[in-house]
């Protein structure tokens, strides 16, 4: 079978194959003539395109599907977000696995006593004191001198250690970590999930484009066919051999075709905006896309253990259905070990909690005026060290709401895995099915198209001998244009529904109607 490639608008003006008509040697040449303009007419309207385009200012870009899928992944929002929702996660996993190990905080302080009783006191045991000394009064106080300076120094600065330790903690600490591990686990998995539905979408609107354009070029063409009906149905009547009746039939079969050009342009400028959007270009950038849509004449089966090459990209991928494996069904298992986790802390929360903690300070009095002191000597030490533990007594039955609460979440978590796998795996088959749907429907386009253009050109040759009417030649041209855009649709829904396939296992799940839960 010949292989008819759908053709992708790159820097040269190209157009949409049209397939040759049947060999019409044996007809007049100013007929078969007339056939011939049909790829002119296609080729001057793509020119045209592009030419407006281009019109801008800024010159075009030229962007490969692997391209498009790069750039697409550095600009997308969707993949930012779940970038920071991932190092969210690992900053939580750290503060959790920090209840493990010691805790060492330090600190100083400097203070400055404006006024003190203890230096008032002093102040006033001093002035009543004799001139002459010798008394045991004066011997008691000098043997407290030492405190009073302390108490009436004017600068105390402190140097303190604090030292904690959790040495049980009744699995609270090993449940949020499994909280935080699951957390860290999913966010992973879903960053994953992000960049697949980001390389998906963009995949689809690069294609919607490129097919976008193939459809304008093919509405061109069959307004140009429409247009040369109509100039020899004109002809005809001017000499009589077409009735006024042909005549209009003709005229409202061109006007009928212009707002199916309009509307096509419009659709390619909406698809070239929506792929602008995703890949963070402005959307006044003329690009060019370079990457065709695969259009190889027969659609070969798609066997799940052979890789899926994506276009462009360089690479290939293996299809994986399993419903183990995908990205959902993953987060909800480890959301079920998390939950698992809680429980078993809840169960144990009445047994006691057992704590280390250690308090190292040292206090020093400088001379007034001095910063610090002369030596670090000078200083005093006060250390500490404390085993503490702690258990509930009497709670109002908050222990037990905790535990309900616990049994409740992993029963949740436990139902939302089991239907997350039948979803996973019905979803799979359906991504299966919908591919064996696409292949079938562009093996039936194939071939269709050349027998409708064949058709056509007879039926154009009929007419301009007299021997058809005008609503059969425009039934072929309709069924002609049909079968043209069956072939471009039927590639492009074929190349998205490989690439779906091959990024099944990191795609997250659609969400099910109603009518799909049980």
């Amino acid at each position: 079978m010949i292989a008819h490639p759908i053709p992708v608008p790159d820097s040269r003006p190209s157009m949409t194959r049209i397939h040759p008509a049947p060999d019409m040697s044996s007809l007049p040449s100013r007929r078969v003539g007339a056939l011939i303009l049909i790829p002119a007419f296609a080729a001057v309207a793509f020119a045209t395109a592009a030419s407006a385009q281009g019109a801008g200012g800024a010159p075009p870009i030229a962007v490969s599907l692997s391209d498009a899928l790069r750039m697409a992944a550095g600009v997308s929002h969707t993949v930012n977000t779940a970038a920071a929702g991932a190092r969210r996660a690992r900053g939580q996993q750290r503060q959790a696995r920090a209840q493990f190990f010691p805790q060492l905080s330090g600190g100083a302080g400097y203070q400055r006593t404006l006024q003190s009783q203890f230096a008032e006191i002093q102040k006033r045991d001093d002035a009543s004191k004799p001139a002459s000394g010798g008394s045991a009064t004066s011997n008691s106080s000098d043997s407290f001198g030492s405190i009073t300076k302390i108490f009436s120094s004017e600068v105390t600065e402190t140097v303190t250690l604090n030292f904690s330790q959790n040495v049980f903690t009744a699995g609270r600490v090993e449940a949020s970590n499994a909280l935080a591990d699951a957390a860290r686990t999913a966010a992973d998995i879903g960053l994953d999930a992000a960049r697949a539905q980001v390389a998906l979408d963009v995949a689809q609107a690069y294609y919607d484009a490129v097919a976008a354009k193939q459809l304008a070029l093919i509405a061109d063409s069959t307004l140009a066919q429409a247009e040369r009906s109509l100039q020899h149905t004109t002809l005809a009547n001017e000499v009589g051999s077409a009735s006024e009746f042909d005549l209009l039939r003709a005229r409202v079969a061109r006007d009928n075709q212009r707002p199916v050009v309009i509307q096509a342009k419009g659709h390619r400028e909406i698809a070239l905006l929506r792929l602008r959007q995703l890949l963070g270009v402005p959307l006044a950038q003329a690009l060019v896309l370079t990457t065709p849509i695969r259009d190889e004449g027969a659609a070969e089966p798609v066997l799940l253990e052979r890789p899926i090459e994506i276009p462009g990209a360089n690479r290939a991928l293996v299809p994986d259905t399993s419903s183990a494996r995908r990205s959902t069904v993953r987060q909800a298992e480890a959301n079920v070990e998390a939950q698992r986790a809680a429980l078993r802390a809840a169960r144990w929360e009445r047994l006691p909690s057992v704590q280390v903690t250690s308090l190292y300070q040292r206090f020093a009095y400088p001379a007034t005026g001095a910063i610090l002191p002369n030596s670090f000597g000078l200083s005093y030490p006060n250390w500490a060290i404390t085993a503490g533990f702690s258990f509930p007594i009497f709670t109002g039955g908050r222990i037990a709401g905790d535990r309900m609460v616990a049994e409740a979440n992993l029963t949740e978590a436990e139902e939302s895995l089991a239907q997350t796998r039948e979803f996973a795996a019905l979803d799979a088959r359906t991504a299966v099915m919908q591919l064996e749907q696409a292949q079938a429907a562009y093996a039936a386009s194939v071939g269709t198209d050349a027998q409708a253009a064949k058709a056509y050109a007879i039926a154009e040759v009929r007419q301009q001998e007299g021997i058809s009417t005008q609503v059969e030649l425009q039934q072929a041209r309709t069924q002609y244009e049909q079968a043209q855009l069956n072939r471009v649709l039927a590639a492009k829904d074929l190349e998205i529904a490989r690439l779906r396939l091959a990024l099944l296992k990191d795609l997250p799940l659609a969400t099910p109607t109603p009518a799909g839960r049980r």
